[in-house]
């Protein structure tokens, strides 16, 4: 999210022109009811003053909790902001191992000591420099806190530990920060014992129906309406929790934007359109900057919203989860990659207001029928906002996590003559997709592609019987009508999304997703198509007969890659350059395997904010496709997206479809755009 530029956008994200202060006696300058609260917090400049603030407060000879904020003028507004809402101190939850992970110096990793029975060290950052993985933490039975520095905390590194923790439902709490100064600030906050009259909030843009809470709530009819920015600045709260649409650095509330922009540092390498110069695509007006929220617990369940540093895009002074960690927050949730949690989720957190604090563990067991890879991770220790905080729970014997095997995702291939059983399996599967388009309540009534494919629909449920099934020359001449009316609601269909990207047929994952359930036993893990890293392939399968099954490859650095229902064709990967300046043009090739011998119809999806042509909308491939050659091995689909000169600088993604036998093929693939001119 962004200003008109940095300057301006960091005096209003960082809140140095708004309300609050900074004081270096740890007194907040707040302008709520608690001001002038006494902090339990005391800067430190010096390494070596902090050091020996540390053995005070160690030992008990010194009271307040010590913070290393160097020059950091950041962390000292924070320490404010800190002081109304932990008017006193607690004793931190104790967890039953620690590890820490890379190059920390030993006065912060004494600092750490009191929060977990027994430390173990992992890990050299030398070894992932190198391209070496440092493989996982050992995974003991009880909580774990895992401390390091967010370019250490690496998915290659701790991801182990975390995909087992999500499979055996054990408590995984993460201490870490950009920098040392905000690593410390992570530990001095598990000490805060947060106000007792703190409130409650709940803010989303992904719902539209009440709630029945005593919590601040708003949804998507009333939450542009809200003055979010001083309600979240001004308020003391115990628990917030903010959804909505978003990526790293950003996430939407309607009209309102929480932030990730940080004074803290300088970019070094790709940002959002701000980072450019270019201003933000929403109103300045309406930023909530991360690190200005004043809670104990903020859940920031938006996509992306915390990324590890080896799979973030954005430089780290964008990143949503570090800047909230350098505000008062002591526990920050936030997403590994893109997820699908939503009002189930919402309620599952407001209705955890009396358990243990493991806010990532208690959503993620809610995910659990839809991912079966971790979604949220936690920074912090259970909030002192839970009576039940000052004792994680011990993991709860849930499922072991291990897999039998599974689709692998190759595609098979068909004999040139199709046996009796394998034309009336696809007769069945093409039947069963028009079904699901048609009884599910996907297609609108209106939709024009309604009425031919309730056509063939029906011509399948009434021709496909014995005494035409049966003989070879009925069979195939039936079969034979069916493929040719296919192949022309292929083509209606690809065009439909090619000039209808917000086209309900453009959404299948979402809206099958929601009435399926993970085949939990059938995921299996496998290269990603893109980037080359472990990526989970899962089958879902539909709540009831209509719903089809769709399959989905998702890896946590390229995010949901792709899906496609039952009898697609496959995408396998897609080349293209992985930056094309405003005004040029990206050149994308697909390889395609079809489903079976016969043409699939390819097309590229563009999101709204890509001023772009593609050429040609779509194309059909594969045997039988115009000018097709059938001595060619692996067909490809090759397309050219020519940008317009004001397309906007930054992060985005582009959408390869295929449609074949009614069956569809999504391959989400990232590329960036930059200013016109650069290379």
């Amino acid at each position: 999210m962004s200003g008109t530029d940095d300057t301006d956008r960091t005096s209003r994200a960082s809140g140095t022109g708004g309300t609050g202060g900074t004081s270096t006696t740890g007194v907040t300058s707040g302008t709520d009811d608690l001001a002038g609260v006494p902090g339990i917090f005391r800067a430190v400049s010096g390494a070596a003053d902090f050091a020996r603030a540390v053995a005070a407060f160690g030992s008990g000879a010194e009271d307040a909790v010590p913070v290393w904020i160097g020059d950091r003028s950041d962390l000292l507004a924070a320490l404010d902001l800190a002081a109304g809402l932990y008017p006193a101190r607690r004793r931190p939850p104790v967890c039953a191992a620690g590890v820490v992970v890379g190059d920390v110096p030993a006065t912060i990793r004494a600092f750490a000591r009191p929060l977990a029975r027994h430390w173990t060290e992992h890990g050299a950052p030398a070894a992932h420099a190198a391209g070496r993985t440092t493989g996982a933490p050992p995974a003991d039975d009880g909580p774990l806190v895992v401390l390091g520095r967010y370019e250490d905390l690496r998915m290659d590194v701790i991801g182990p530990v975390l995909v087992d923790a999500y499979a055996r439902g054990r408590a995984v709490f993460l201490l870490t920060g950009r920098d040392l100064h905000s690593l410390t600030w992570a530990i001095a906050k598990q000490y805060g014992e947060v106000h007792p009259d703190g409130a409650t909030g709940l803010f989303t843009d992904l719902d539209t129906r009440p709630v029945a809470t005593s919590a601040t709530y708003h949804d998507a009819r009333t939450v542009s309406g809200a003055d979010l920015v001083r309600l979240t600045a001004e308020r003391v709260w115990r628990r917030v929790l903010v959804s909505g649409h978003g990526t790293e650095d950003s996430i939407n509330l309607g009209a309102h934007t929480v932030c990730g922009l940080s004074p803290a540092a300088g970019p070094g390498r790709s940002g959002p359109t701000c980072s450019y110069g270019r201003g933000c695509y929403k109103p300045e007006d309406k930023l909530i900057p991360a690190h200005r929220v004043r809670a104990a617990e903020l859940v920031l369940s938006g996509c992306d919203s915390g990324a590890l540093a080896d799979l973030a895009t954005y430089d780290p002074r964008y990143q949503l989860l570090l800047n909230a960690v350098d505000g008062p927050a002591q526990a920050v949730v936030a997403a590994l990659s893109m997820h699908q949690s939503a009002r189930v989720e919402n309620l599952v957190w407001l209705d955890s207001a009396d358990g243990d604090g493991s806010t990532a563990r208690r959503l993620n067991a809610s995910l659990y029928a839809l991912h079966p890879y971790p979604t949220f991770i936690q920074v912090g220790l259970p909030s002192s906002a839970y009576p039940g905080a000052s004792s994680p729970p011990e993991p709860a014997g849930e499922s072991d996590g291990e897999s039998d095997g599974g689709p692998t995702g190759k595609a098979t291939g068909k004999a040139t003559v199709e046996s009796a059983a394998e034309q009336a399996g696809w007769v069945g599967g093409l039947s069963a997709r028009a079904q699901g388009f048609l009884m599910t309540g996907m297609l609108p009534a209106a939709h024009p592609l309604r009425e031919p494919l309730g056509q063939l629909a029906e011509r399948a449920e009434l021709t496909a019987v014995r005494p035409v099934m049966g003989p070879a020359a009925d069979r195939e001449a039936f079969v034979g009508t069916l493929r040719e009316e296919a192949r022309v609601l292929d083509r209606a269909i690809a065009v439909r999304m090619s000039e209808r990207p917000d086209d309900p047929l453009s959404e299948f994952p979402r809206f099958f997703g929601d009435r399926s359930s993970v085949a939990r036993t059938e995921a299996v893990t496998t290269p990603c198509v893109l980037c080359g890293r472990e990526a989970w392939q899962y089958p879902r399968r539909g709540f009831t007969s209509r719903v089809p099954l769709t399959t989905a490859h998702v890896c946590l650095s390229c995010g949901p890659v792709g899906y496609w229902t039952d009898g697609a064709a496959r995408l396998l990967g897609a080349a293209s350059a992985a930056t094309v300046p405003a005004g040029g043009t990206l050149r994308i090739e697909v390889p395609v395997v079809p489903s079976r011998p016969g043409p699939v119809h390819v097309g590229v999806l563009l999101p709204w904010s890509v001023r772009a042509a593609v050429s040609p909308p779509v194309q059909a491939v594969g045997p039988g496709a115009a000018g097709s050659d059938r001595r060619a091995g692996r067909p490809n689909a090759v397309f050219e997206v020519h940008l317009d000169a004001s397309a906007p600088p930054q992060e985005h993604h582009f959408t390869v479809f295929a449609v074949q036998d009614l069956a569809l093929s999504l391959l989400r693939c990232p590329f960036a755009v930059l200013p016109a001119g650069e290379a």
